[in-house]
C-alpha cells in the first residue's frame, strides 16, 4: 500500500533593547533563556499540545490546528499522538508507538477508516514540536524585543531581522527538496512529486517580513509556547499573513493510560 501523503508545512518558525519588570536585559540572557527553557522540555514526561497554522489571504484562507500528546519512553524516545484538522471538516490522525508510524485519514460522510501502518524511518517528536524543544535563534537574527513578566510566566516578544527570514526560507527549502528526493527514490507517484516541486518553485519566489516571533516561559522554566507571525510576499497576488504556533496545554499527567491510540496490528 502506498504512504498516504499529508503535508503540513510550517513556514517561518529574534541588538535589542529589553524593556520590563526591572528594566533592560541583554541579548545574550534573552537567547540564553529561550534556549536553557528549550532544552528543559527535554525533562517532560508527557504533555498534551496544540499547533496551529493559518493563512489571511484573500485568494486562499486556509487553518489548520491540532492536538496532540506525547509520553517518554527513553531518554529521548517517545511515543506520541496528533490529530489535525483542516477548516474545520477533514482530520488527519498520526502515531508513533514503539518506533511504528500510523495514519488514519477521516472525511465527513465515510465510514470511519481504520490505522493504516506508513513506510518511514521515523519522526521525532523533537521535528514535530521543533521550536518547544530546540532553540534557533542566534542573537544577531534579532531586531528588536520586548519582556513582560506576567507573574506565572514571562513572555518574550522578538522582532527578528530580515536575514533572518531569507535564512529560514532557505532551510525550508532545503527540506523540502530533500523530502522530494525521498520520495522519488521511494518510486511515489510522479503526481505527488509534481505537486511538490510546484510548491517548492513557489516558495523559493516567496518573501518573508515583519516576522515576529513570541515565546512563553513559565515559573517553572518550561517552554510553554512559540508563536510565529509573518507577512508573506508571494511572487503574484497581494501580501497576507501567516500564523504558526505550537503549545503545552499540560504536562507530567498522573495518568497517562488513555492519552494514546489503541492500534490494532
Amino acid at each position: 500500500m502506498k504512504k498516504p501523503i499529508v503535508t503540513t508545512l510550517f513556514f517561518l518558525s529574534s541588538m535589542m533593547v529589553l524593556s520590563g519588570c526591572g528594566g533592560s536585559i541583554s541579548t545574550t540572557s534573552v537567547v540564553e533563556s529561550i534556549e536553557n527553557a528549550a532544552q528543559k522540555n527535554a525533562e517532560l514526561d508527557n504533555a498534551r499540545f496544540e499547533t496551529r497554522y493559518s493563512m489571511d489571504s484573500d485568494a486562499e484562507p486556509f487553518d489548520q490546528s491540532s492536538e496532540g500528546v506525547f509520553v517518554k519512553t527513553a531518554e529521548s524516545d517517545y511515543d506520541w499522538y496528533q490529530k489535525t484538522s483542516f477548516d474545520g471538516t477533514n482530520a488527519t490522525e498520526a502515531a508513533q508507538i514503539d518506533g511504528k508510524q500510523y495514519q488514519k485519514i477521516s472525511v465527513p460522510g465515510q465510514a470511519e477508516t481504520q490505522w493504516v501502518g506508513v513506510y518511514s524511518t521515523g519522526f521525532a517528536l523533537q521535528d514535530l514540536l521543533r521550536s518547544l524543544f530546540e532553540n534557533e535563534i542566534v542573537e544577531a537574527d534579532i531586531a528588536e524585543s520586548q519582556v513582560e513578566d506576567e507573574g506565572i510566566s514571562e513572555e518574550y516578544t522578538l522582532t527578528m531581522s530580515d536575514a533572518y527570514a531569507e535564512r529560514i526560507k532557505e532551510e525550508n527549502v532545503e527540506a523540502i527538496q530533500q523530502n522530494s528526493d525521498e520520495l522519488k527514490q521511494n518510486d511515489e507517484e510522479a503526481l505527488v512529486i509534481e505537486e511538490i516541486e510546484t510548491r517548492l518553485q513557489e516558495i523559493k519566489e516567496t518573501n518573508y517580513q515583519d516576522v515576529i516571533i513570541t515565546y512563553e516561559i513559565n515559573e517553572e522554566g518550561f517552554l510553554t509556547a512559540a508563536h510565529y507571525e509573518s507577512t508573506v510576499v508571494p511572487p503574484t497576488g497581494e501580501p497576507y499573513t501567516v500564523v504558526t504556533s505550537f503549545s503545552l496545554t499540560e504536562y507530567n499527567l498522573d495518568d497517562t493510560g488513555d492519552l494514546l491510540p489503541q492500534i490494532a496490528e
